[in-house]
C-alpha cells in the first residue's frame, strides 16, 4: 500500500474540494454565523441555524488554523461563527440553543447536551488560536454547566426506575468524551482526569457489551439492555466516532489497553454493517438480525465512512493489527468511488442500497463540514504516520489498493 500517495489524496481533497465550498458559500455575511442549507452549488435554501453545525464549523476551521497552518482566513472565517455563537447561541441560564433563525432569535431549544459539546469544543479550540481569555471561560463554563446538567438528569432517571421506559443515546457520552479532551489545557489536571476516566467508564461499563464485544447506541437510564428494535438497533458510524475520541483518550493518557478496545469495538461493528455485495456501510442493523421498522436503515451515510477510514488508519498505527488496513482499503475504495460529487465540489451525503445519492445538497440541518474536515485530515495524518512505520519496517505487506 502506497502511504505516502494515499496520504497526498486525502490532503489535496480536503484543501481542493472541501474547504473551497465552506469557504465560499457558508457564511452568512449579512447576519452572520453560516449558513446550513447549501444546494450542490452552494445557493441557499434554508436559512435557519443549527447552534451544533454553527459551533462544529467554528471547530473545523479554528483546528486547520491551529494543527495545520495558521492562514488568516480560515481564522476570519472561525471568528465569524464565534461572534454570531455569543451573541445569539444561548439562553438566559447559560444553556446552548438548538436551533436559531437566520437573524439569530431562538427557534427550539436543546433536547440534548449536543450543542452544549459542540460549544465547548469550539471556544476551547477557538482560544488556542485567539488567546482571549472570554473565549476561554465560554468553553469551561459550558463544559462545567453541562456535566451538571447530566449529573441531575442521571439523578432523576434513578428516581423514576420503573415507570416509563427512556433511552440513553451513545452520542451523549460520545461528545462529552470530545469536548472533555478538546478541554484539556483548560482543566486542571485533577479535574481532567476524574472527568475523563468517568465519560470512558460510562462508555465501557453502560453502552459497551464485553459478552459479545458490541457498543450499543441505546440503553436503558442505568445501562440495561431492551430486546426492543430501539434497544437492538445499532449504528456504525457513532461506533466509529466514538473508537476515534477513545483513540484520542489513550493517546493522550498512554493506555494502551484502551486503544485495543476502541479498534475491537469498530472492527466488530464493521463486519455487522458492511452491505455486501453493494459495498459500504447501512446506516443500521439489528443486533439479532430480525427485521427492522427503519424505513432509512439501508441508507449509506459520509459521516460513517469517514469515520471509519480515521479510525482504522489510526487503528493500525496503535495496534499494528493487519484487519485495521484491510478495513481501511474496503472503505477507501468504496467511499472515493461513490461520494465525492464529480461534477461539483464537496461529497454527497447519503447514498441509497445501489449507491446512488439520495440528496444532492452539501449542506442540511444533518450535514455540515465538520465529519469531513476532521475525517479527511486525520486520515491523511494517519496514512502519513504509516508511511513512517512502513520506511522502518521495510514495509507492511497488504494487497495493493
Amino acid at each position: 500500500m502506497e502511504f505516502s500517495k494515499l496520504a497526498a489524496q486525502y490532503q489535496e481533497a480536503l484543501f481542493r474540494t472541501i474547504l473551497p465550498f465552506w469557504i465560499t458559500h457558508s457564511r452568512d455575511l449579512t447576519c452572520g454565523g453560516y449558513y446550513n442549507a447549501l444546494t450542490d452549488q452552494g445557493v441557499v435554501f434554508d436559512t435557519d441555524k443549527l447552534v451544533a453545525l454553527q459551533a462544529q464549523q467554528v471547530w473545523g476551521f479554528s483546528f486547520l488554523h491551529h494543527q495545520v497552518d495558521a492562514i488568516p482566513e480560515w481564522l476570519s472565517l472561525a471568528r465569524h461563527g464565534v461572534d454570531f455563537l455569543l451573541k445569539h447561541g444561548r439562553q438566559p441560564d447559560g444553556r446552548w440553543l438548538d436551533t436559531v433563525d437566520r437573524r439569530g432569535r431562538p427557534v427550539t431549544p436543546a433536547r440534548t447536551v449536543v450543542p452544549d459539546c459542540s460549544a465547548v469544543m469550539a471556544f476551547a479550540r477557538f482560544f488556542r488560536c485567539s488567546g482571549d481569555e472570554e473565549h476561554a471561560l465560554t468553553a469551561q463554563q459550558t463544559l462545567h454547566r453541562l456535566l451538571e446538567v447530566r449529573q441531575n438528569q442521571r439523578e432523576r432517571w434513578e428516581a423514576e426506575l420503573g415507570g416509563f421506559r427512556q433511552f440513553k443515546h451513545l452520542s451523549e457520552p460520545m461528545m462529552v468524551l470530545k469536548a472533555v479532551i478538546e478541554c484539556q489545557s483548560l482543566l486542571s489536571p485533577e479535574f481532567f482526569k476524574q472527568t475523563l476516566e468517568t465519560v470512558i467508564a460510562e462508555i465501557q461499563n453502560e453502552f459497551y457489551d464485553k459478552r459479545i464485544n458490541l457498543l450499543r447506541e441505546n440503553v436503558l437510564p442505568e445501562g440495561a439492555f431492551c430486546d426492543c428494535t430501539t434497544g437492538r438497533r445499532l449504528h456504525g458510524g457513532y461506533v466509529f466516532e466514538t473508537a476515534g475520541y477513545l483513540l484520542e483518550a489513550a493517546e493522550l493518557t498512554g493506555n494502551r489497553r484502551l486503544a485495543q478496545q476502541a479498534v475491537q469495538m469498530a472492527l466488530h461493528l464493521a463486519e455487522i454493517c458492511w452491505d455486501e455485495p453493494s459495498g459500504g456501510f447501512i446506516q443500521y442493523a439489528d443486533l439479532k438480525d430480525r427485521p427492522g421498522i427503519y424505513s432509512e436503515w439501508d441508507r449509506k451515510i459520509w459521516w460513517t465512512h469517514t469515520e471509519a477510514l480515521s479510525v482504522f488508519v489510526r487503528g493500525y498505527h496503535h495496534t499494528r493489527m493487519n484487519d485495521c488496513l484491510k478495513w481501511f482499503q474496503k472503505v477507501h475504495s468504496y467511499t472515493w468511488q461513490h461520494f465525492p460529487d464529480k461534477d461539483y465540489k464537496e461529497w454527497f451525503g447519503i447514498l441509497d442500497r445501489k449507491n446512488e445519492p439520495v440528496l444532492t445538497s452539501k449542506a442540511t440541518p444533518q450535514k455540515g463540514c465538520y465529519h469531513l474536515i476532521k475525517g479527511l485530515h486525520d486520515t491523511w495524518k494517519g496514512l502519513e504516520q504509516c508511511a513512517r512505520i512502513a520506511a522502518r519496517t521495510g514495509g507492511i505487506r497488504t494487497e495493493r489498493i
